[in-house]
């Protein structure tokens, strides 16, 4: 039997990098999806030929979704802001008290299962030192970042109306939390760096922040996609959370040396230049950013994120039984980079 075999899902951010992939794999395990999200942005043609009801609404307001979820029996809440240029009030207007109505609608209508889309960022980077990260390790430092201390917030949130003993009217919860997720039609994240490498395609070096030994956690979004569905179907993961990050260890030199090698045939030469030394610039590009209502091209955040080892151990989730499709970063990024090369995303 299909996971989803009689059970309506929907899924929340459906129009976004993740969220459309969401979709697709929500179909595909045998759900009747419903699909949400501010807009259906250029996916409505994809929902449509999928059978998808696509329903717009706004997260955050709470009087509207009763009604969205009426008559869904597993949600995949997959919407949330990823984009470190965004206002901190906003972010947490999105990635925390949405989450508080969505979890309050759902208990209020009768939902079971809600299936959470977090970050592996909400451990904080500095104080790993290389070491493999899993889901019991103590919290030493705080996330890096706003968008990662919205995530982590917004898992409290769902904690508090997970199942307790004793407690009918609590949801069965589980949170995933992936790594730097890449695939088909990103728009951001990895395929910046992406970016930034083919950039450099008509000079001899690629700008590298920081030494470049750093370490990246990878995976692919059809794995983080795979991976709500197995969720939704094994009891065993309700109250659980779960790292879901590749076998790949690649530091930013590897990765900008295999992304340089299959966009232009070698690879180039890397000039590395310290974090301070870019601090300021990042700070201006923000600010003309939000002057001009633009996205900055360099953001301090993301300096940041790029000077951390980012190693997630994935342990438990593999001792629960879930396998990767896309176990090596280099087999799915290959496939990523001949995807935007076909469709005009990247131009060599």
């Amino acid at each position: 039997m299909a996971t989803g075999s009689g059970r309506r899902a929907l899924v929340t951010g459906a129009a976004g990098f993740t969220g459309h992939h969401m979709v697709v794999q929500a179909v595909r395990a045998g759900f009747d999806v419903r699909a949400t999200d501010v807009s259906s942005r250029y996916y409505g043609a994809l929902f449509e030929a999928l059978g998808v009801d696509f329903v717009a609404s706004d997260l955050t307001d709470r009087g509207s979704l009763d009604a969205l979820l009426d008559g869904i029996d597993v949600v995949f809440h997959v919407a949330g802001i990823h984009d470190y240029s965004t206002p901190r009030e906003v972010m947490f207007a999105i990635n925390v008290a949405a989450v508080e109505k969505l979890c309050s609608a759902c208990v209020a209508v009768g939902v079971k299962r809600f299936l959470h889309l977090s970050s592996a960022g909400v451990y904080g980077y500095d104080w790993h030192e290389g070491t493999p990260v899993a889901e019991d390790a103590p919290k030493l430092t705080a996330p890096l970042n706003a968008y990662n201390e919205s995530k982590w917030e917004g898992e409290k949130v769902v904690h508090r109306y997970g199942a307790k003993e004793g407690v009918k009217e609590g949801l069965e919860t589980t949170v995933i939390r992936p790594a730097a997720i890449y695939g088909a039609r990103s728009e951001y994240g990895i395929f910046n760096a992406i970016k930034h490498v083919h950039a450099a395609r008509d000079k001899k070096r690629i700008v590298l922040v920081g030494s470049g030994r750093c370490v990246e956690g990878f995976v692919h979004v059809q794995d983080v996609c795979r991976a709500m569905t197995w969720a939704a179907g094994n009891d065993s993961t309700i109250g659980e959370a779960y790292n879901l990050a590749d076998d790949s260890r690649l530091t930013t030199t590897d990765f900008f040396n295999f992304v340089s090698r299959e966009l232009f045939g070698e690879e180039k030469g890397l000039v590395s230049v310290p974090l301070w030394l870019l601090i300021p610039a990042a700070m201006a590009s923000q600010f003309i950013a939000k002057r001009l209502g633009v996205r900055p091209k360099l953001e301090k955040d993301t300096l940041h994120y790029m000077s951390c080892h980012r190693i997630w151990d994935n342990t438990k989730i593999k001792q629960a039984g879930f396998r990767f499709h896309h176990p090596n970063v280099e087999v799915g990024m290959r496939e990523t980079l001949s995807w935007y090369k076909r469709n005009g995303w990247l131009r060599v």
